[in-house]
């Protein structure tokens, strides 16, 4: 046998075989692209970590030796108020720290040195956690990790195959008799276009954890429905019209609430509602030390 006759038995022609070289070509392009910017994505997550831990470390010592040793004359105020600054332009600056930073800064009040300097702790050692990760993915990945990495750059090639397969779908059922006006092919089409989607945010999501265990099921939910599409394709208005519904529960199930919603210890609103409580304004000597919540037992 012959290479021509090899390559019409395996690929009909030769325009077969240049389509086939063609989907090599850009699924490699792909490939490829997909890879540099996912390495480069990890890459400036490691920068803005270490950014951010350069800020805290240089905060954190002379917060650690004003609580040690009370009184601003170990370290100048100057001093302090520019680390301060300077933490605020952290690249992973959260509402918490920002905020007890801003406190500080508006009342210079040294009692709430301490609770800054456990929440910088807080940080710095998630900071530190999420660093070792990341780098033990990227220059030691284990087995799984490893194969994981390998494969994650074809998902972007393979879910754009998925939606030209939907669209030669959609296409070839348009051009049966009243195919424009059907539903179900309209329904199918959006269908899986949608289930497409949810299966690329879900595996190239790298924040997906942070966002919790609902926005994964959500996702997986969505991407599954899809698969009855296949085997029975009458079902695709159903089918539609539940990822449609589980998409606008998202919204209200992976909701963040704002931070000045959840005010957290030492937080102004806080500290307003145990002054007026009655019986805890002083005139002298020590405050009460009694918690906000043995207050309101009393």
């Amino acid at each position: 046998m012959s290479l021509t006759d090899w390559i019409y038995d395996l690929f009909g022609s030769l325009n077969g075989l240049l389509a086939v070289l063609l989907a090599a070509a850009v699924f490699s392009g792909l490939y490829i692209y997909s890879a540099s910017r996912l390495l480069g994505a990890r890459k400036d997550s490691l920068s803005r970590i270490r950014q951010s831990l350069s800020l805290y470390t240089k905060l954190a010592g002379p917060l650690s030796t004003l609580i040690d040793h009370p009184g601003r004359s170990t370290v100048p105020e100057e001093q302090l108020i520019r680390l301060l600054q300077e933490c605020k332009t952290a690249d992973r600056l959260t509402h918490e720290l920002h905020g007890q930073i801003d406190i500080f800064l508006s009342d210079r009040d040294e009692s709430r040195l301490m609770m800054l300097y456990k929440q910088l702790n807080r940080e710095i050692n998630q900071l530190v956690q999420e660093r070792d990760e990341l780098v033990k993915r990227l220059e030691q990945p284990g087995w799984g990790m490893g194969l994981w990495l390998l494969l994650k750059p074809a998902i972007p090639a393979l879910s754009l195959a998925a939606a030209i397969v939907w669209t030669a779908n959609l296409v070839q059922g348009l051009q049966e008799h009243q195919g424009w006006t059907n539903p179900y092919v309209w329904c199918l089409w959006l269908s899986n276009m949608i289930a497409t989607v949810s299966f690329y945010r879900l595996l190239m999501d790298s924040r997906k954890k942070s966002h919790g265990l609902i926005y994964i099921l959500l996702h997986l939910l969505i991407a599954a429905l899809a698969l009855l599409n296949l085997v029975w394709a009458e079902a695709s208005p159903y089918v539609l019209t539940t990822q449609i519904l589980l998409y606008i529960a998202g919204f209200r199930f992976t909701v963040t609430r704002r931070r000045r919603e959840r005010p957290y210890a030492g937080h102004p609103e806080l500290l307003d509602q145990f002054v007026q409580q009655p019986g805890t304004a002083q005139t002298g000597g020590d405050p009460d030390p009694a918690s906000p919540d043995e207050e309101g037992g009393r």
